[in-house]
């Protein structure tokens, strides 16, 4: 009996035309989130080799430069899946193409400051925030300033690619991406090979982001169809996209304090080399949760445009699947490092490494863990239009995050950096009663009329 209706269960989501689309999206998400730590993982011993690990840790503070600050001012993409989605699920064209334009308008301008920002604060911050001996002044200065054009770039391809994820083709910006994430590895290998230094790495990935960004934009002409490139400033269309996007670049804000700030408080209190040794630890755990987040990001559009269209048991279901999924995902990616950590980083990196770095990549494994809770009430929150709370949450838990880290980091070192990510988890858990509690909300009102939610 049991055997018969688990067949019928699996059989019902193999014959499912929205089962088989997720999948393939989830796919393609993996296979995207993969390529670069993958990647990073096999380059690392050659390039700390190479490099050295002063220059190596240069690189990964440069990178979380961009990436923090890429955060920053590709905030409103989150507005850019909601709206294009919900215009989709009500066949709304010019409310799809409105919405492109606005966003696009509005990551221009926050790529632009930001951009600005990080090319005039370089030599401050490499002379008088990090710890960078000063033989390393000039190049960690010009790898920054290169960090700041890409930044740039990288504003303007979140809109086109938002636009297709909000559509669900994840297949091309996935596929550029990886190529992206991977050329970049390997044009540092080269480049390390041949004894050129970071300002050479941060070059080539200027040159292979530029050709990303017009590749991302012909893909999404072909999906929406006309669609104008240029900015628009007409106001109802910014205002629309504001309302939303200004809680998400909130939310935005915290995630720069979880993923990248501890990695900046390091380099001030402790120096380059050890943010080598925490970004290689952060590398090695982050797919506990990385893998699960990229697996079910398509849970945001796909519950989004069908809450649109008035579906309420369906998006239920979809997450009860999800949540159950992403979490036997991440224990199972967990359980080889918790028990076999120490020898893993042994062969790796060394002997030396792996005593160094062994208790932080302990607690990082159960940060991940517990943050994995919220991969899918994150999702399901930002489709229900629950943008505000999903902030709030997240700007507490980032806050949280930073303040332990600061307090630990002087007296216990990169454990304390660990342990201030290990508190931003349980904080963020507090999204899957929310859900709950909006499920029942939306199955309690009969004969609603269905609008795309602005906050």
């Amino acid at each position: 009996m049991l055997r018969s209706s688990i067949h019928n269960w699996l059989d019902g989501l193999r014959r499912s035309r929205n089962f088989r689309d997720s999948a393939g999206n989830a796919f393609y998400s993996v296979a995207e989130y993969i390529a670069q730590p993958i990647s990073m993982l096999l380059a690392a011993p050659f390039l700390v080799h190479k490099l050295g690990l002063q220059q190596y840790g240069i690189w990964m503070l440069v990178s979380a430069i961009l990436g923090s600050m890429g955060i920053l001012s590709t905030g409103f993409g989150d507005a850019t899946v909601k709206y294009v989605s919900a215009y989709r699920g009500q066949n709304n064209l010019p409310g799809v193409q409105r919405t492109i334009r606005a966003t696009l308008s509005i990551n221009m301008f926050l790529g632009g400051i930001f951009g600005i920002l990080v090319w005039l604060i370089a030599p401050f911050s490499v002379e008088h925030i990090f710890k960078i001996e000063p033989m390393f002044h000039l190049a960690s200065i010009q790898a920054i300033r290169i960090s700041a054009v890409i930044l740039l770039l990288r504003s303007v391809e979140s809109v086109f690619v938002s636009t297709l994820r909000a559509y669900e083709r994840y297949g091309p910006p996935v596929k550029l991406n990886i190529f992206l994430r991977c050329i970049v590895v390997i044009s540092a290998v080269v480049l390390a090979a041949l004894g050129r230094g970071v300002v050479a790495i941060m070059a080539a990935t200027l040159i292979w982001s530029a050709l990303i960004v017009m590749l991302q934009a012909v893909a999404a002409r072909r999906v929406v169809g006309a669609l104008s490139l240029f900015p628009t400033f007409a106001q109802p269309a910014l205002a629309e996209v504001f309302s939303f996007g200004c809680f998400s670049w909130l939310q935005s804000l915290a995630g720069v304090a979880f993923t990248y700030a501890d990695r900046f408080l390091v380099a001030a209190m402790l120096g380059a080399g050890p943010v080598a040794i925490y970004v290689l630890c952060v590398q090695a755990t982050q797919p506990i949760h990385g893998l699960s987040a990229a697996a079910f990001n398509f849970v945001f559009p796909h519950i989004s445009s069908r809450y649109q269209a008035g579906e309420i048991t369906g998006p239920r279901r979809v997450f009860r699947l999800a949540l159950l999924s992403s979490l036997g995902l991440s224990i199972a990616f967990a359980l080889p490092l918790i028990i076999c950590g120490r020898p893993i980083l042994q062969l790796w990196m060394g002997a030396d490494f792996a005593r160094q770095a062994h208790a932080v990549l302990l607690v990082l494994i159960f940060a991940f863990i517990v943050l994995a809770l919220n991969i899918v009430p994150h999702n399901v929150l930002l489709a229900l239009g629950q943008v505000q709370f999903v902030s709030s949450v997240n700007i507490v838990g980032g806050v949280v995050s930073l303040l332990v880290a600061a307090a630990l980091i002087p007296s216990i070192g990169l454990v304390g950096a660990a342990i201030g990510r290990l508190l931003y988890g349980p904080i963020t858990i507090l999204s899957l009663w929310r859900v709950q509690v909006e499920f029942q909300r939306a199955a309690g009102i009969n004969g609603r009329a269905v609008s795309v939610p602005t906050h």
